[in-house]
């Protein structure tokens, strides 16, 4: 677990936009980039992996496989309480299928991104995770048809 992020100047900033960009650079054509040895780079990106501000991951392009059915869902709670988020949250982080998770205000307590191999499986998936969780009041699934931007780039200017 990250210990505190560490502050960012701006080579961090500058590094961090780069590897979002492009992770295959080495540490030689980053350095130049940021007016830095390849040693210094690097110490940089262990520091940025020690404080959990960086992983090292392989994001594939949805869009490039094929028969990949996606659908977010909608969740309204029952019930509200810590216990009860807590449990929610570290069934659905576990679960391979779910993409992304986010708690929400307003109507929706959750938005969910699940990826499935067909219909059939997603809504097996839909009943293993949503329909037989007694807190989850209501959840609506709704079909990805197209997406139009799946982005994994931070703005690391907004970081601070």
């Amino acid at each position: 677990m990250p210990l505190l992020r560490p502050a960012l100047d701006d080579i961090d900033r500058r590094l961090l936009d780069l590897l979002q960009i492009d992770a295959d650079q080495t540490l030689r054509e980053l350095g130049d980039q940021v007016g830095l040895t390849p040693s210094a780079v690097q110490r940089r990106i262990k520091r940025f992996k020690k404080a959990g501000l960086m992983r090292t991951v392989a994001v594939l392009d949805a869009q490039q496989t094929t028969g990949l059915t996606q659908a977010l869902v909608m969740l309204t709670l029952a019930e509200e309480s810590p216990t009860l988020h807590r449990r929610l949250a570290n069934r659905l982080r576990k679960d391979p299928a779910v993409q992304q998770c986010y708690t929400l205000s307003g109507r929706w307590d959750y938005a969910v991104l699940v990826s499935a191999a067909s219909v059939r499986e997603l809504r097996d998936l839909s009943n293993r995770l949503f329909k037989s969780d007694d807190n989850i009041r209501r959840y609506d699934t709704m079909f990805v048809l197209d997406t139009v931007k799946a982005g994994t780039v931070i703005p690391v200017d907004l970081l601070g």
